[in-house]
């Protein structure tokens, strides 16, 4: 598939006004050379999200996004790199270059071919009014009208027909890309075989994908569309392209199922969205709170219902600011949405929806479940549970709320759970990891800062050895901001963690940049090279490490607690010079 020109998307960005096109979605204020306002991706009551127009980089020193004004979009609106560049190309009147068209005319022929595998999926039901499949959509209660307008349909074993049509008007190569088909050896096959179809919108309502769900014994049982650039099930929900429009209702109300979905929009309830088979995410919510600010989780009650809510509220927590609902409810035990309220009736569930728990009482009663409030013992073990999800509120008002609740609900008062809590906060080792994280979240910036300034003063060649042999993830980002840098290309700019390298400001001279880098570079590898160390020891043997490498290293080994004895015989070599 083509690609849009690397130079057009350089000179896209470069020509871009970062605190014009950023202050058509935020309220920018000028504080110095800089822009400031209250970061739009977690709630702060002071304003630490920084826009630099020189360095054309947004950076949050609260929750740490940063990026440069493609990755503001694809955060803020939701949106694939592709499509972020189109937008921007958008907002600044640029027209695409050929080769992005091209891009999107293969995405658009993707979504083309969905079509007509979903019309064809469709069109079985209208042929085959007695079949198993129509029968098992008649059971379930799912009217005509409902399955022509999620276009539900069923995928027989035998697609040859639908293949040999798709073969007419495209491309082998887009049929395959488009899931619905694969290949091997004894040729093209397709992918979904008798099962009910739903076809996935994204939300401009393309059909980006499907789900299936086998008749019969068939494994698994739900089957969805593999994961590609214009599909991810981590920002995907069935039903949303629908149910943002709804007017009906001031809520979003998540479900776990297709069919809860469709049976809940045939009874009115049209502001209900599901997952595709996969965890709920955060990209999820934020997608939902983009247009609501109310969401509504719904659960089946037994153990597995309380545990998936539970994912969903630590979900939650860090999105859940102050003006964002969100509310969970809960099943009779064997029942879900579809088949309540066939039972029960609309009335019944919306009744049920205004008595969901909010935030506060669902957090006391999980915890509290198969605990005795009369027992001690277990009062701590809640609270300290309590403790551990207030570390993870961003609201101070929703802070203080769950205090209350708890407070109330234990009768004891909130100054003794947040003392306690904060006493937690002191254990040494808690504060030393922190630490630790923070000096070589520290160093890593400062390697990038000092690259970037001081490229053609640095001698890198070794430390980019190590990181390339390194498995651990910061480190392959770090050689990939660091390998950008190095090569003149731009895609380190589109990197949150290159932008928060950006915000340092230091008056420093090439000599002095040398000798941070070699520092910065050896405590990273002292703690992340295991090799490390017997290198030292070869070039202390040697005596050629320098006098102020010498030193830098005795007193960061000096200061270290329970040194090994590979370190503590470097300390030796070292002391020996």
């Amino acid at each position: 598939m083509a690609r849009i020109p690397r130079d057009f998307i350089d000179r896209l960005v470069d020509d871009s006004d970062i605190v014009s096109v950023l202050g058509q979605y935020l309220n920018l204020t000028k504080k110095s050379s800089n822009y400031v306002t209250n970061c739009p991706f977690h709630e702060e009551k002071t304003a630490s999200f920084t826009v630099s127009p020189q360095k054309s980089i947004y950076h949050c020193f609260g929750c740490k996004k940063g990026g440069n004004v493609l990755t503001f979009l694809q955060d803020y609106d939701g949106l694939t790199f592709l499509e972020a560049v189109e937008k921007l190309a958008e907002i600044n009147g640029v027209q695409m270059p050929q080769s992005s068209k091209k891009e999107y005319d293969n995405f658009s022929s993707i979504y083309a071919i969905n079509k007509i595998v979903a019309d064809h999926y469709y069109s079985f039901f209208i042929n085959n009014p007695s079949s198993e499949a129509t029968n098992y959509l008649k059971e379930r209660g799912i009217e005509g009208k409902t399955v022509k307008d999620f276009l539900i349909g069923f995928s027989e074993n035998n697609q040859t027909q639908l293949l040999n049509a798709l073969l007419k008007q495209f491309s082998e190569k887009d049929i395959l890309t488009s899931g619905t088909f694969l290949k091997n050896d004894k040729g093209i096959f397709p992918f979904f075989r008798n099962r009910i179809m739903f076809p996935i919108n994204n939300i401009k309502g393309n059909i980006i994908g499907f789900g299936g769900r086998a008749l019969g014994d068939q494994l698994p049982k739900y089957l969805n569309s593999k994961d590609s650039p214009f599909f991810r099930k981590s920002r995907e929900l069935y039903g949303f392209n629908k149910a943002k429009s709804c007017k009906g209702f001031d809520y979003f109300f998540v479900t776990e199922g297709y069919m809860d979905v469709d049976m809940l929009h045939q009874h009115g309830v049209d502001c209900a969205v599901a997952s595709l088979g996969t965890s709920f995410t955060n990209q999820h919510l934020n997608n939902l709170f983009r247009y609501k600010n109310k969401v509504i989780f719904c659960f089946d009650s037994d153990e597995a219902g309380l545990k998936a809510a539970w994912r969903a509220l630590n979900i939650s927590l860090s999105i859940a600011i102050d003006d964002k609902t969100i509310r969970f409810m809960f099943l009779p035990e064997g029942e879900d949405p579809d088949s309540f309220i066939n039972a029960n009736g609309r009335k019944a569930l919306l009744d049920r929806i205004e008595r969901s728990m909010d935030i506060e009482t669902f957090v006391f009663q999980f915890l509290k479940r198969k605990r005795d409030l009369e027992s001690s013992e277990d009062v701590r073990i809640i609270l300290f549970e309590l403790k551990k999800i207030l570390s993870s509120v961003r609201s101070d008002f929703l802070k203080e709320t769950l205090l209350a609740k708890f407070s109330k609900e234990l009768n004891i008062n909130k100054e003794t759970i947040l003392r306690n809590q904060a006493e937690v906060k002191k254990v040494p080792k808690v504060e030393k990891t922190r630490s630790n994280d923070a000096s070589h979240e520290k160093n890593i910036l400062l390697l990038i800062y000092l690259l970037d300034l001081f490229k053609q003063d640095l001698i890198i060649d070794d430390f980019m050895s190590f990181l390339s042999a390194s498995d651990n993830e910061d480190m392959q980002n770090l050689l990939a901001i660091l390998q950008s840098i190095s090569n003149d290309s731009r895609e380190h700019k589109e990197n949150s963690t290159y932008a928060s390298a950006m915000m340092i400001s230091l008056k420093i001279t090439a000599d002095d940049a040398r000798e941070e880098f070699e520092r910065a570079s050896d405590e990273l590898r002292l703690k992340f090279d295991q090799g490390f160390l017997t290198y030292l020891a070869e070039l202390a043997n040697k005596k050629q490490l320098s006098q102020p490498r010498k030193e830098r290293l005795q007193k960061l080994l000096n200061l270290k607690e329970n040194a090994s004895d590979q370190e503590q015989q470097l300390i030796q070599l070292l002391n020996a010079y």
